[in-house]
């Protein structure tokens, strides 16, 4: 039903100038991405990352209309006299340090990246991208036994990417039949940022937080499961870089994580800031963001007005801050 409203909203986008969209009194602006590459990166079919073209348009874009400011910035500052924007990266891909990272410091735009502290090093490998592997090789040369194995399960090959992380077990298998060995993908590939990186990064300016540590679906597991997810891998991003904001991003979404989990992150002081991925609105605790998500299929102005657009209509509603 939500997409809805939000398609609704990208029709009625194109009657509004960009200039009295971006100039209404919005929530500082957050939109965030994975990774860019000009290359075909096998282990990623879950959303529609951007090539460096595409990547350098999407931030001239920003530019023309936010001021790019700092995570401290954005910690410290209640209100801001000017329509703002903070970039950041979720899943700590070593794209953010070869590709991402070069481009931002030639336009003069901060970020923050977000780590999965499991993964770093390229140690283990994010159960979405183990199926992506999968999909890739059954798309090249389709496999009878796999289909049969994974209908045992209630999966077919179209579905393999709605596998959560309860389901690695059955990710593995398919794998093993396939001759995919993960491991080797690791150590060939190293799809994943070195310790030395991620320092190399906090060295340059950038923010770096923890997006947990190995990326599970929060809403599917119990409420100490996640806060002891946010102490772990927040623990090693502050033993690795102690950086000037403790900032935590929420893997998936943090819909279906309860008040409670903010209220013992403010308690504990776990985070300095914490952040949803729920697109443009407002939230009732005042240290928890949301971001927008920019790797949409679409047209990416169009994508961008419409959730401006959504966000007055939910203003109207009265229903632009998010709960908990």
């Amino acid at each position: 039903m939500k997409q809805l409203p939000r398609n609704f909203s990208k029709f009625i986008s194109s009657f509004f100038s960009e200039e009295w969209l971006f100039g209404r009194n919005t929530p500082c602006f957050l939109p965030f991405y994975h990774v860019v590459s000009d290359e075909k990166l096998p282990h990623i079919l879950n959303y529609p990352y951007r090539n460096v073209a595409q990547f350098e348009k999407e931030l001239d874009f920003f530019l023309e209309y936010f001021t790019p400011v700092s995570l401290e910035e954005i910690n410290k500052t209640k209100g801001f006299g000017k329509k703002v924007f903070h970039l950041s990266f979720d899943d700590g891909l070593r794209e953010c340090h070869d590709v991402v990272a070069p481009i931002l410091l030639k336009k003069g735009i901060p970020a923050t990246f977000f780590v999965n502290t499991a993964f770093v090093d390229n140690r283990e490998l994010f159960h979405k991208y183990k199926a992506s592997l999968i999909l890739n090789r059954l798309k090249e040369t389709p496999h009878e036994k796999v289909q049969e194995f994974l209908e045992k399960f209630g999966f077919t090959v179209k579905n393999i990417l709605k596998t959560e992380i309860s389901h690695v077990e059955i990710i593995d298998a398919t794998a093993a039949i396939l001759g995919i060995d993960f491991e080797d993908f690791l150590t060939l590939q190293k799809p994943y940022l070195s310790l030395e990186q991620i320092k190399s990064l906090a060295g340059s300016g950038f923010t770096i937080g923890a997006h947990s540590h190995n990326h599970p679906e929060f809403w599917k597991i119990p409420v100490e499961a996640q806060l002891e997810e946010i102490r772990e891998s927040m623990a090693r991003i502050e033993e690795w870089v102690k950086p000037p904001v403790k900032a935590f991003s929420f893997p998936f979404t943090d819909d279906g994580v309860p008040a409670s989990v903010l209220k013992t992150i403010r308690n504990e002081q776990i985070c300095d800031v914490t952040f949803g991925t729920a697109g443009l609105k407002n939230d009732v605790f005042d240290f928890h963001f949301q971001r927008y998500p920019v790797e949409q299929p679409g047209d990416f102005v169009r994508n961008l007005k419409g959730e401006f657009v959504y966000f007055e209509l939910r203003k109207w509603m009265g229903k632009a801050v998010v709960k908990h």
